[in-house]
């Protein structure tokens, strides 16, 4: 099992498999306005960079970030509050960080950040100090140590510091993380727990990702449960990036095709081909009556057939836009079948 090393990040991944999402599972959920679009995609990179901020300890910067996320209205104010607060608590700043989490609680009322609003205010009001990073990596390093030669004993302390009001979510983020190396079953029973939810967002997609990168038949049965039950744009996107990193096609392949979100469609369609499922896109491509799908199908299988099958396809095709599309990119293509593919075209009468 790979050792929890001190500088890893607030996201870190268990595993080094490659991230797969062609986009962030913070960005704007899919059927909202464009301008709302463009304010939630500006609110999730800050949302990003702030956590970024977080883990280099610049608070200052990350404040400025998380600023800019609820000035945007972005859907992951709530979460940004949180943060703000958090990383004023660092910076000494008590009555501001205060009331950040004032905002969160009277702007958000129903927010999952609630239970972790509540406890930082309580350790904020009563004059705790605030847990070093320092005294965190040294607490999970003690656990991940227990977790390679003692896992029974470990595990339930390890879920402990998930369960916790008083562990700050950065604490139960990297706890997860400990989880996820385990071969435990209650390790990863534990994971799949947060990754349906129940805590914080950002503690359910850290979960949901690690999920996917464990890659078992249990965990891969979740994701989908998962992807089915939520109406959570950012989670169905995670979801989707586990199944790939599970490369769990025929799970993909159901989605792809049954999918009526043409955003979250998409994804699943990049992710099948990225997973090795070309050739279901191409049955898909040959059997589908939709023109704006096959036309996008028709973006895809050219990034990933080569020049022969897509010569084919190109020869079959009798729709004008998508032939149109075929060509266009094989005209890019320095092959000789390409080129003889071309000048038949040419010859066309």
């Amino acid at each position: 099992m790979t050792m929890l090393v001190a500088a890893a990040p607030l996201f870190a991944q268990p595993t080094p498999l490659p991230a797969l999402a062609p986009t962030h599972p913070l960005a704007a959920a899919p059927g909202m306005g464009v301008n709302f679009q463009a304010r939630a995609a500006r609110g999730a990179e800050a949302y990003r960079s702030g956590i970024r901020r977080i883990d280099e300890r610049q608070y200052e910067r990350a404040v400025e970030n998380f600023d800019a996320v609820i000035k945007e209205k972005s859907p992951r104010a709530d979460g940004a509050l949180y943060w703000k607060a958090y990383a004023l608590r660092r910076l000494g700043k008590n009555s501001e960080a205060v009331q950040a989490l004032t905002d969160l609680e009277s702007g958000y009322p129903q927010s999952r950040w609630a239970n972790d609003a509540r406890a930082l205010a309580v350790e904020i009001r009563q004059g705790a100090g605030a847990v070093s990073a320092e005294d965190e990596e040294l607490k999970l390093l003690a656990l991940n140590g227990l977790v390679q030669n003692d896992p029974e004993s470990a595990v339930p302390l390890i879920e402990k510091v998930l369960s916790s009001a008083k562990n700050p979510p950065r604490m139960k983020q990297r706890a997860l993380y400990v989880l996820a190396q385990s071969k435990n079953a209650k390790a990863r029973e534990i994971v799949t727990q947060y990754a349906r939810g129940g805590s914080n967002p950002d503690l359910q997609l850290t979960a949901i990702d690690y999920l996917g990168a464990m890659s078992t038949p249990e965990g891969r049965l979740a994701l989908g449960e998962i992807y089915k039950s939520s109406s959570d744009a950012a989670v169905k996107r995670m979801a989707l990036q586990g199944m790939a990193r599970g490369r769990d096609k025929a799970q993909l392949l159901q989605i792809a095709k049954s999918e009526t979100d043409a955003d979250l469609k998409r994804e699943a369609l990049h992710h099948l081909a990225n997973t090795g499922g070309v050739e279901d896109l191409k049955e898909m491509f040959r059997s589908e009556t939709d023109p704006a799908l096959r036309l996008r199908l028709a973006n895809i299988l050219t990034d990933h057939l080569k020049v022969a099958p897509l010569i084919e396809l190109a020869r079959a095709e009798k729709d004008p836009a998508v032939k149109k599309e075929l060509v266009r990119r094989l005209s890019d293509w320095r092959t000789k079948e390409a080129q003889a593919y071309l000048v038949e075209l040419l010859q066309q009468e």
